[in-house]
C-alpha cells in the first residue's frame, strides 16, 4: 500500500478518522454555512467539500493529483488540481465567504506567503477556517497513547516533526498564525482532546463508544483547558 493509501484507509475506515470530521463538520456547521462560496484549499480526498457541497458552492483545491484517484462524489463543486497560479486563473475574479485550509499549513515552506495570496480571495467579511497540529497534543499521545515519553520531550523541544502520510511538518503556534495572518483570531476550537489516549482501540468500533465520544469531545472543543492540548486546533479568522 501506498502512504496516500493507507492515509485513505485512515480517514474512511478507523473510528478516529471518522470521528475527527464528525467533530470538524459539527464546529462549521454553528456557522449557518448554507448558500456561502468556499473554497477548500487543500482539499484532499474531497471529503469535506462532498459533505459541504450539499447547501453550498465549493470550489476545491488540491495540488496531489494521487489524492484525487480517490475521489468518488456525484455532487456538483468544482475541482481544481495544478500549481497554485492555475488554481488563481481558474477562479477569476471569484470572491469567498469562507476558505477552508485543513492541515495544510504544516506542510507550506512559506505560510505567510499562502495565506497573504489567499486573503486576497475572501469577500470584506470573509472568513477562514484553518485547522492545526498542535504540540501540546503531540505530546500527550506520545507520551500516554504511545507509551514514549522520550519522543514527548523530543516534540516539546523542536517544531519540525515527521508525519506518517506526507513526511516533514511544521508544528506552528497560535501566536505564529496570529503574526502571519495580521488578523483577529475570532474562535479556537478543540479536536481530539482525549480521545486519542485510550490504548483500547477494540472498544473505539463500537456505535455507542463513538456516539459517547463525541458528545463528550464535542463539550470539550470549547474548554480553555481541553482544547490547549487537543491532538488539532480549529482556528476561525
Amino acid at each position: 500500500m501506498s502512504q496516500i493509501s493507507d492515509y485513505h484507509q485512515y480517514v474512511y475506515e478507523t473510528p478516529w478518522g471518522k470521528l475527527f470530521y464528525r467533530l470538524l463538520w459539527s464546529q462549521l456547521d454553528h456557522l449557518s454555512l448554507t448558500n456561502k462560496d468556499i473554497l477548500d484549499f487543500g482539499s484532499g480526498f474531497g471529503k469535506t467539500a462532498e459533505h459541504f457541497a450539499r447547501k453550498n458552492k465549493i470550489t476545491a483545491y488540491e495540488p496531489n493529483k494521487e489524492m484525487l484517484h480517490y475521489q468518488d462524489s456525484s455532487l456538483p463543486y468544482l475541482q481544481i488540481t495544478g500549481s497554485l497560479e492555475n488554481l488563481f486563473n481558474r477562479v477569476g475574479n471569484q470572491k469567498f465567504d469562507y476558505i477552508f485550509i485543513h492541515n495544510v499549513l504544516e506542510y507550506v515552506s512559506d505560510p505567510q506567503e499562502l495565506l497573504t495570496k489567499l486573503k486576497t480571495l475572501l469577500k470584506p467579511d470573509g472568513h477562514f477556517s484553518i485547522v492545526k497540529h498542535n504540540k501540546l497534543g503531540h505530546v500527550f499521545a506520545s507520551a500516554v497513547f504511545a507509551d514514549k515519553p522520550e519522543k514527548g520531550i523530543e516534540i516539546l523541544d523542536q517544531k519540525q516533526m515527521i508525519s506518517q502520510s506526507f513526511g516533514p511538518m511544521y508544528i506552528y503556534s497560535l501566536n505564529e498564525l496570529k503574526a502571519w495572518l495580521s488578523l483577529p483570531l475570532i474562535n479556537v476550537l478543540g479536536i481530539r482532546a482525549v480521545y486519542g489516549l485510550s490504548t483500547n482501540n477494540q472498544v473505539k468500533y463500537t456505535q455507542k463508544w463513538q456516539n459517547t465520544m463525541f458528545q463528550l469531545e464535542d463539550r470539550l472543543s470549547t474548554d480553555p483547558y481541553a482544547k490547549n492540548v487537543a491532538f488539532f486546533q480549529h482556528v476561525i479568522v
